[in-house]
């Protein structure tokens, strides 16, 4: 690009040859995060959860394939529900050399909020095939009834 001032002539290099030293460097440093990335993702174990309601309370299921039933641990207090667990490693290994190991261990942790009228005591739980199963049943109080309007007369 050239701009033409009465005095004088300006010739600009080409944006493509100015900016190119920072292309560069910002491509380097996005490439670094997504390795950083890519390596911390799979420490976390997360246990993914569905809570839904039903006719007589609330059921909420989460995912832990991999985990025994007693590496959970399910506690209500204050009617927040808390799901812990740990995901362990294999205690036994052969020496080997893996090419890939996309296997996570660790400790997670998921809280939530009970809804209003969930009898904490009550709640049930079981683990089959990877899935926790919490049945929460509705209090007899908190039962929803119809209330009969009568006429003013």
């Amino acid at each position: 690009m050239t701009i033409q001032t009465p005095a004088r002539q300006f010739q600009f290099p080409a944006a493509s040859t100015l900016f190119a030293p920072l292309q560069r460097e910002f491509d380097r440093l996005l490439e670094q995060f997504g390795a950083g990335v890519g390596a911390f993702a799979d420490l976390e174990v997360a246990a993914r959860l569905d809570m839904r309601d039903t006719k007589d309370g609330v059921e909420i299921t989460v995912e832990l394939p991999g985990i025994a039933d007693e590496d959970v641990k399910v506690m209500v207090e204050d009617n927040v529900l808390t799901i812990r667990g740990e995901k362990k490693a294999e205690t036994e290994r052969k020496e080997q050399d893996y090419r890939i190991s996309e296997r996570s261990y660790g400790a997670f942790q998921r809280s939530l909020a009970l809804p209003p009228g969930v009898d904490a005591e009550k709640i049930t739980a079981t683990l089959d095939k990877g899935v926790l199963k919490l049945t929460a049943p509705r209090n007899a109080e908190a039962k929803a009834r119809t209330i009969e309007v009568k006429s003013a007369k």
